[in-house]
């Protein structure tokens, strides 16, 4: 069961890659013209051939120069709706005046083609063309049926391209804006802090050369992983608690001003999610026991398996997240999980939860 859904996917996705290099890439843009034109060329040759079948001992090569005419016509109203009337008309959602620009379009592509018809026909010698026999009905609903296709193939085909860019545009402005929202996330990891223990180390590089040491050791860490780490968009479970540590080891020893606790559970070794997903509603609670100007306690608690991680943050501090706290890592949340996240914000408490793609 798993293989046949893994090859599905390989195949849309093999599938999507041949519709974007056949409609989005410049170098089959060539191919896509020719493919076009030889269509066309074939639809208008048979259907000349059909209606002048019996005057070509007559016609001979004349009858290449009718379906040259025919195919340039039908070219000329299906570019014409590519290249001015689905731009200008249909993308913009002016689908009424993209209506009457097809109708114009197509009545004076039947009247061309009837005044071919016409002349050839006298070139015959043959009586006028009676426009209400069935003959003539026919060929008419022949003609109108081609140019139709013709123009409804054309503007699936370009909505689709448009579609296409467009949703690459949004999912490359969607990715910009992640990796944007990661890189002030780098700098949010409070710039104070790094000042304040390379300064405390530096005092202590005499006195308590041990400490002075372990400190900086923490400091490497996580700089490391904001540096090297974050640059991946997932990392693991494990690596983030981790980085999680040693922030809390380092914003402890330097104020001294709360004690922290994380515990894990589950496959927090397997699992892999956006980096700096959790430092942010950290950050907000030592904030908040910082304010408090008395001894705090924060509690870290991870739970994750293959269908969804859990965060919990615990403070002794009864304050909730405004408006606008926290309104960064929201709009990451949002573009990162869409609709597959929950969190809720209580006095003591935040509770993220993190669905995980299927595999």
């Amino acid at each position: 069961m798993e293989i046949n859904k893994y090859r599905i996917m390989n195949l849309n996705t093999k599938g999507q890659k041949l519709l974007h290099h056949i409609l989005i890439n410049p170098k089959a843009k060539v191919w896509r013209h020719a493919l076009l034109i030889v269509a066309i060329a074939s639809v208008s040759f048979n259907q000349t051939y059909i209606v002048f079948q019996h005057g070509i001992p007559v016609l001979r090569d004349k009858l290449y120069l009718i379906a040259l005419f025919a195919a340039l016509s039908y070219l000329v109203v299906v570019y014409y709706n590519i290249y001015v009337l689905i731009p200008k008309y249909l993308i913009k959602k002016k689908y009424t005046l993209y209506g009457i620009g097809v109708a114009i379009s197509v009545i004076l592509l039947l009247c061309g083609q009837n005044l071919i018809e016409d002349i050839t026909r006298s070139y015959l010698g043959e009586a006028g063309m009676n426009y209400l026999s069935p003959v003539s009905l026919i060929n008419n609903i022949s003609s109108f049926t081609t140019i139709s296709l013709c123009l409804v193939g054309g503007s699936i085909t370009v909505l689709l391209k448009y579609w296409m860019l467009e949703n690459q545009h949004v999912s490359r402005l969607e990715k910009m804006h992640i990796q944007s929202e990661v890189e002030q996330l780098k700098e949010q990891v409070n710039p104070q802090l790094l000042f304040n223990i390379l300064d405390k180390t530096g005092r202590l590089a005499n006195t308590e050369p041990e400490e002075s040491s372990r400190m900086l050791f923490k400091l490497s860490q996580l700089l490391r992983y904001q540096l090297y780490d974050c640059s991946r968009s997932t990392v693991l479970l494990d690596a983030e608690i981790r980085f999680l540590g040693n922030y809390l080891s380092l914003e402890q020893i330097y104020s001294r001003q709360f004690e922290y606790r994380i515990s894990s559970e589950g496959e927090v070794r397997r699992v892999f999610i956006p980096p700096l997903l959790f430092i942010p509603f950290v950050q907000w609670c030592v904030m908040q026991i910082y304010k408090g100007n008395q001894q705090g306690v924060l509690h870290l608690d991870f739970k994750a398996d293959k269908k969804q991680v859990e965060f919990v943050c615990e403070h002794d501090r009864e304050t909730i997240p405004g408006e606008g706290d926290l309104s960064r890592i929201k709009q990451r949340l949002a573009f990162l999980y869409k609709t597959d996240y929950s969190l809720a914000l209580a006095e003591n408490s935040i509770h993220l939860t993190l669905k995980q793609p299927e595999s």
